[in-house]
Formats: C-alpha cells, structure tokens, sequence
C-alpha cells in the first residue's frame, strides 16, 4: 500500500460520531447478523464488532454469501468440468481460511453456495455477466437479476422472524458488485423489519486503488443506494487483535495490502478521537433537494 493512497482517504467523517457501544440496546437483541460478500469481509470490515460482541449475551452470526465453487459447465458428451479462473484462489482454500478466523473469533457462520461474480453465468447466454475486470465495479447486470432475488429469498429465511434482530450490512464503497447486491437485499429486509446498520467496506474505504480506482467514502456509497447518513457510530478496534483476525486470511493479503506491516498501516487510519475505529452508519431515506422539486 502507498502511504500517499491511504493518506488520500482518511479524512474524518463531516458527522460527528456516537459510540457504538452505547448507542445499540445489545442486551434487548437476540441476535447480531452481519451479511458478509465474500469470506474475509466480515473480518477485514468488523472484526472490531466480532471481538465486541464476543462478550455479548446477542452473539453474531456471520453469514457468507459467495462461497461456492465454479458451477460446473457441460462438455460436449454431456459430462461436467469445473473451470478455475486464472488468477483467483480455490474456493476450498477461502472457506478453510474462513472457517479458522470463525473458530478463532468464537464466531457462528453460515456459508452460502452463491458463486463469486466471476463465475456467475447469464440464464439467457451461459455466458459470464462479469467477463472483465471493469465490469466487476459497478452496478449489477441485468442477467444478474435472478440471483439477486434469489439471494433476498435466502437471507429473508435465515435473517428473519427469530426475534429481535440487527442486521450489519456492507454499504458497497469501492462499487465491487457483489458488495452492492449484498447492501441493496438488506434494504429490502430492513423494509420487512430488520434493524440496519452498514458498515463500512475495508479496505476500500482508505485506498481506492485496490478496487475501481475512484475516490469513494460513505456518504457517496450510501447515494447510491438512495440513502442519507442519519447518525456515524464509532467502535474503537484493537489493531493487534484485528489484524491477527485478518492474518487467517493469508491467501488475500498480498493483493489487499502487500503484507502484514501493509495491513497494520490500513486498519490504522480510519481514527475517531485518536484511536482507530470502525465506523457504522444509520441511514434514512434520501430526501429530495428544492432543484429535484421543481
């Protein structure tokens, strides 16, 4: 990581923030469940809410979406092979890496056999809907449609109807597609009754060049979700104990941030009265400006 792409990022959120640890009524909850795209952002995003909750009656719950393994595709005998793209880790390797942080966090999971969007085909064509890099930032394709659905479906059946719940989602700063699918299922569920809360997505938020290369931060993430900051909630992290939590994860952290004196540089810069600190963030709906009324 360049310290001048981490510098770049680390203003301070324009809303002052509350602490987290107060502003929740954790002992009224049953359950806290964090929606995590892939098998390391619960971790790399909160894994300061996981050591905190560690010592809560409402435990979390880790549920991990894109975890399954390619869809196998039909030769031409009609027999099935498996494509491993280029350039990308088995599969196998992440949900071992997972289970290890899960077991070491005291964490319950749940992986989902969703597949990556690097792998996720059209219904119409069969062919990828996220052939190239750059379509991977953005927003989701229309052949994307059914999955999304059918992952509301899932995550309304495990997330919902079992008492008092909070729902911690990511919010899709850096625009990865399978982070935005995620953040705007769970606006649906909050519409059926979860309380939501986003959080931010590391490291994205402190060094856009790891994902689309564009300048994000919250209130830009949460626009594009129709959505405004109603309040900031700071935790602070104990950067030791968090990035032995990434650590599990050994496959990921070369591309995410080089090494492990890469990964401490990142999960210090995010800072609320001195102290680094994961940020989570109420929202409601984007009101309309006087312009958009005329």
């Amino acid at each position: 990581l360049g310290p001048g792409a981490l510098r770049r990022t680390a203003s301070p959120a324009r809303m002052k923030a509350l602490p987290l640890a107060t502003a929740v009524p954790w002992d009224d909850l049953e359950r806290v469940v964090i929606l995590s795209p892939h098998l390391d952002d619960a971790a790399l995003s909160c894994g300061g809410l996981l050591d905190f909750l560690s010592t809560r009656q409402a435990g979390a719950l880790v549920i991990s979406i894109y975890c399954g393994n390619p869809p196998p595709v039909k030769n031409g005998d009609g027999s099935l092979r498996t494509l491993q793209r280029k350039g990308y880790v088995n599969p196998r390797l992440r949900r071992l890496e997972d289970r290890a942080a899960m077991h070491a966090s005291n964490t319950d999971f749940v992986h989902l056999s969703f597949p990556d969007n690097i792998y996720r085909r059209s219904p119409t064509t069969d062919q990828f809907i996220y052939r190239h890099a750059h379509e991977r930032w953005s927003s989701p394709r229309v052949d994307d449609m059914g999955h999304v659905e059918e992952l509301y479906l899932v995550l309304r059946r495990l997330s919902l109807n079992l008492g008092r719940m909070l729902l911690v989602s990511p919010m899709g700063i850096g625009q990865h597609v399978d982070h935005t699918i995620v953040a705007r299922v769970a606006l649906r569920l909050a519409e059926q009754g979860a309380s939501l809360l986003f959080y931010e997505d590391f490291p994205y938020v402190v060094n856009p060049t790891i994902g689309s290369g564009l300048h994000d931060d919250p209130r830009q993430a949460l626009q594009r979700l129709d959505r405004a900051p109603s309040a900031c909630l700071a935790l602070p992290v104990n950067v030791d104990a968090k990035a032995a939590l990434i650590g599990h994860y050994g496959t990921q952290i070369p591309a995410l941030f080089q090494d492990e004196a890469g990964l401490r540089e990142a999960l210090q810069v995010r800072q609320h009265g001195g102290q680094p600190c994961e940020f989570y963030w109420k929202t409601r709906e984007l009101r309309p400006t006087r312009e958009e009324h005329r």
